[in-house]
């Protein structure tokens, strides 16, 4: 009762009414914020880690969620999520469901999640699988997408979404069956500022001109669809956007759209064109009608494969990773970065390393004055106005993709933001940087001219003891705090922002108290602001904070937690999203009028007489012997010898996986390639209660490759189960 009232305490000191700072002896905020709950008052949401974002003012803020609210369907699936937007109103927040309307019996497992936001609220861009219109593969009429893979939609405030992938009705006849590695998903991959343009990928035909039968990039448009990765004579050709190394890599890599929609990057492997050599990957800009080829070989040679790896916010410069030696400038024998200016068609060699690895881009600033890389797995590079620094070595997980790792090589699971200007670069790192003891992930901020500094720290410089987060993710990794296996987001990019724009404010999260109004124990969000740490969450709530975004100047900052912050308003402990808000704050709800003396005790009436016959003994909970409640399990059948042959040799196969309760089995098979474990292939489906699902895998072209070459692959065959915490592992050896 003590904690309640204490808690009741602390919502009243900073939530206020309407204050614009915060009442003495409340927790040390940062910037004097108040509290606002912005998921619906009374509603019990749970909302997911690592999806939705913020509008740039802080106004608008999306979500998604396991739970229905604001009018949504429940759809009964744990991992079947909706997708949400809030604005915020002079008297509080109000919620808009933007991933439906859904059918009432959805097809799909996974559901809508937001993807991308318009600055202005005004558009949402995401996928859903729950079939919200007719689709692929002899779809009846109303049972909506048949084939159960997400596609992209935008809500743009109409009653209904749009289907920004739509597949001709009926299809075209195909000429061959759909290669089986090949995904039929059409999630958007990359977008313009303002979501009236972007890109998916499909091997599906879905204009007259794609008789390919292959994977190709189309674009949508305010008209509609059309093409990308086409012939000068409109015919497809093949293609896909860059979508990094990592299996399980949803987004395309930064710029591959550039902000006005007006430039479109995608790669091409096989037929010359547009001047490129035949049999080898190249990179192409679509450009209107116009096809330019963004990696010319201007070198010696011999010609290898060419990877986009990034661009500027206009499309103007493109970055490009190579063994080839592109111009005639000298490069040592592990992967290049080049960069290609389009207006003046120069090709320009950055950097060079002759490590295994190479140099990897990990990003650069909107106006391209600063590119920030590594050389092989050692060092971390600054290359601004045409010097390059060294930040320092890094430590081997920094490199790890599904980590919340700095220097990681996929683009969306990479804790660095730089500023458009590219004055301030803020990351993650474990490494011993600024003499910090390293072993512990922690913050780090860089200038030119302060340099690198830890800021994930306290006043007396505490060696840290907890890691502490950058960004908006989750993790399906085992022992991870943020690990949300349930959450279909994750996957998807490490949102927030994490700074304001100009990188005067940087967010993180951790569980060391780094101030000592931080009583809690638990994971808190904090805010570096001119060398100074303090508490966006109160520090204070039983149960951790984890960051969700901010506005672009850093005055309002989301976060979610299963804590009752606002207890007269938070009437639930599953996790709500909060926002911490420079000169915030509503009037609370009105309490219940309190009573005294006789006027609480209401009439007296007599007491029912009873027309039940009398028993002896009672029979109810805890005096018979109640049934045990059933425990969610599944079970895994063990490929057998035939299977695994007929794995090696065709790549494909089917598991078989029992569960006793309906939900969600996934499969995750990974194999160890080179220096690092990637995902090899991945299967989803819905399990009926009582019922075996069949979840088919087929292996990653890589994989097949690395089976081809070596004789022997090992696998790790994953299956989880969304109504059960347990993993079930086999482990199977192919041999080729």
């Amino acid at each position: 009762m003590r904690a309640r009232k204490a808690r009741r305490h602390v919502a009243a000191a900073v939530v206020g009414i309407g204050l614009g700072v915060v009442a003495a002896g409340s927790p040390a905020l940062a910037a004097g914020r108040a509290f606002e709950l912005v998921t619906p008052v009374g509603s019990d949401p749970d909302v997911r880690l690592g999806g939705g974002a913020a509008t740039p003012d802080g106004d608008i803020v999306c979500f998604n969620t396991e739970r229905a609210i604001a009018g949504s369907t429940p759809n009964g699936l744990v991992t079947a999520d909706d997708g949400f937007c809030s604005r915020r109103t002079p008297s509080g927040w109000t919620t808009t469901w933007v991933t439906g309307p859904t059918p009432v019996e959805p097809l799909g497992g996974r559901g809508g999640q937001v993807y991308f936001v318009s600055p202005d609220g005004s558009r949402v861009v995401f996928a859903s699988d729950l079939g919200i219109y007719p689709d692929y593969r002899g779809a009846e009429p109303g049972q909506g997408t048949a084939s159960g893979t997400l596609s992209a939609f935008m809500w743009d405030g109409g009653a209904s979404p749009r289907w920004l992938a739509p597949t001709a009705n009926p299809l075209p006849e195909r000429r061959s069956p759909v290669e089986p590695a090949v995904s039929l998903e059409r999630e958007a991959v990359a977008v313009s500022r303002d979501l009236s343009h972007g890109i998916f990928v499909s091997s599906l035909g879905l204009v007259p001109q794609d008789t390919n039968d292959t994977l190709d990039v189309y674009e949508w448009t305010p008209e509609g669809i059309r093409l990308v990765s086409r012939d000068q004579a409109g015919d497809a050709v093949g293609g896909f956007p860059a979508l990094g190394t990592d299996a399980e890599q949803t987004l395309a890599e930064p710029g591959s759209v550039s902000a006005d929609g007006s430039r479109i990057f995608f790669e091409h492997t096989g037929s010359s064109l547009a001047g490129s050599p035949a049999g080898v990957k190249s990179v192409f800009l679509r450009e209107g009608d116009d096809l330019t080829l963004v990696s010319p070989r201007r070198g010696p040679g011999p010609a290898m494969d060419v990877t986009f790896a990034g661009a500027t916010e206009d499309g103007s410069t493109v970055y490009l990773t190579t063994e080839e030696q592109l111009t005639n400038d000298a490069k040592r024998a592990g992967a290049a970065l080049y960069s290609y200016d389009v207006a003046s068609d120069q090709l320009t060699l950055l950097a060079t390393d002759d490590s295994d690895t190479g140099v990897y881009f990990l990003g650069s600033s909107a106006d391209g004055s600063t590119v920030v890389y590594r050389s092989g797995l050692a060092q971390l590079f600054v290359l601004r106005d045409g010097q390059a620094r060294s930040l320092g070595n890094l430590d081997f997980t920094d490199t790890v993709p599904l980590l919340d790792s700095g220097a990681s090589s996929r683009s969306d699971k990479r804790a660095m933001r730089i500023s458009a200007d590219g004055s301030v670069i803020v990351f993650a790192s474990t490494a011993a940087l600024d003499d910090s003891p390293g072993g512990v992930r922690q913050i780090f901020r860089w200038t030119p001219a302060e340099g690198l500094r830890r800021i994930s720290r306290d006043a007396a410089d505490t060696p840290p003891v907890t890691a502490a987060g950058f960004g908006n993710y989750s993790t399906v990794l085992p022992g991870f705090t943020r690990q949300s296996t349930l959450n279909t987001m994750r996957f998807r990019p490490n949102l927030g922002r994490g700074m304001s724009d100009d990188g005067s404010r940087v967010f993180f999260e951790t569980a060391d108290p780094l101030v000592d109004s931080d009583i809690n124990g638990f994971i808190d969000v904090y805010e570096w602001h001119n060398g100074t740490v303090s508490l966006v969450s109160p520090g204070t709530q039983r149960a951790d904070a984890f960051y969700h975004d901010n506005s672009a100047d850093g005055t309002t900052v989301f976060f979610t937690t299963e804590a009752q912050i606002i207890p007269e308003s938070d009437r639930n402990t599953s996790r709500d999203l909060y926002a911490a808000r420079e000169g915030g704050g509503f009037a609370l709800p009105e309490p219940a009028p309190r009573c005294e003396g006789d006027v609480c005790q209401g009439s007296v009436t007599a007491p029912p007489v009873s027309t039940l016959p009398s028993s002896s003994t009672f029979e109810g909970p805890g005096d018979t012997t109640d049934p045990a409640p059933l425990v969610p399990r599944h079970t895994v059948a063990r490929l057998t010898a035939a299977q695994r042959g007929v794995f090696a040799r065709r790549g494909r196969t089917v598991l078989r996986v029992r569960a006793n309760e309906k939900g969600i089995v996934t499969a995750t098979v990974t194999a160890r390639i080179g220096r690092r474990t990637v995902v090899v292939a991945r299967s989803m489906r819905v399990a009926r209660s009582g019922s075996t699902a069949s979840l088919p895998l087929t292996l990653s072209r890589r994989a097949r490759t690395v089976l081809r070459t070596k004789r022997r692959l090992r696998l790790v065959i994953s299956v989880s189960y969304s109504e059960s915490e347990t993993t079930i592992r086999q482990v199977v050896v192919l041999r080729g």
